[in-house]
């Protein structure tokens, strides 16, 4: 695999709420939407991106609130992160596939399974938020609400990981544990989204069945070093899903595709070359 072109300057759609969403597009091929997760923007994927851009046309998505994407009026809600998604795979082409990691896994987990038949061709899912709602405390939850109404960033940030780590999501050593001490400038720029995006995970609850009905190839990747909640929604998805392949990536946990994306663009990029050469 090798860097293929340059990315193209940032392109707009309208979602269904009339949101501003911000894409930017990279390579030639079959038509993939990258969708990040809960702490990142469009650039999170792009060192994957990169990596495939010889293989496939992606279209990496800021999602509502992040990069140059507009955030859109209150209330939020996921289902709009998912006509959000809609509207740029309506770019794309009927057909591409979805990418998602993480936040971004849920949002592509939920698009799949509203989407008419033939609208999304196929599913690559990291680790995706989902199942892990329960684990939620909804008192802390609301205390994060009032950190970041108050402007408090430099305790949102080590509530959030608490919250993240109970769900299981993230471990107090992994990678995003510096947050704890010293929250970045791109976390205070992003923590009115956090407690909003944490509570779309806690309403959806544990309930991984309403994915059955997702009739697409789907590719779902795991780290092997990953938080025992991430493991645990990874196999039970693994057995809810008609058509999934399951790749755990050894030594790796939750953010290798920032961390090895090499060893995640790999698996990707077979899982796609097996699709069109079936197809």
């Amino acid at each position: 695999m090798s860097d293929a072109g340059a990315i193209s300057p940032t392109e707009f759609v309208r979602s269904a709420d009339g949101t501003r969403i911000a894409w930017r597009r990279l390579g030639s091929g079959p038509a993939v939407v990258a969708l990040h997760g809960g702490l990142g923007s469009s650039r999170s994927w792009e060192p994957v991106a990169r990596l495939l851009a010889g293989r496939c046309e992606l279209f990496l998505v800021d999602r509502r609130g992040r990069g140059e994407s507009d955030d859109g009026a209150e209330p939020y809600a996921l289902a709009r992160e998912v006509e959000d998604a809609r509207a740029v795979l309506a770019v794309a082409g009927r057909g591409a596939a979805l990418l998602g990691h993480s936040f971004g896994g849920a949002v592509a987990l939920e698009l799949a399974r509203v989407a008419e038949p033939g609208e999304v061709g196929a599913l690559i899912v990291y680790e995706p938020a989902a199942g892990v709602g329960a684990k939620v405390s909804a008192q802390q939850l609301d205390r994060l609400r009032r950190l970041v109404a108050d402007d408090r960033p430099e305790q949102v940030a080590p509530l959030a990981m608490r919250l993240l780590d109970d769900a299981g999501l993230v471990t107090a050593d992994g990678p995003l544990s510096t947050l704890r001490v010293k929250p970045t400038a791109a976390f205070r720029r992003l923590a009115a989204t956090v407690p909003r995006e944490i509570a779309a995970i806690a309403a959806l609850g544990d309930d991984l069945d309403r994915y059955a009905t997702i009739d697409v190839p789907t590719l779902l990747l795991v780290g092997a070093t990953s938080p025992g909640g991430a493991q645990a929604v990874s196999a039970r998805l693994a057995a809810t899903l008609r058509r999934v392949e399951v790749v755990r990536l050894a030594g790796l946990g939750h953010v290798a595709h920032t961390a090895a994306p090499d060893r995640v663009a790999e698996p990707i990029a077979a899982f796609l070359a097996g699709l069109h050469a079936s197809g």
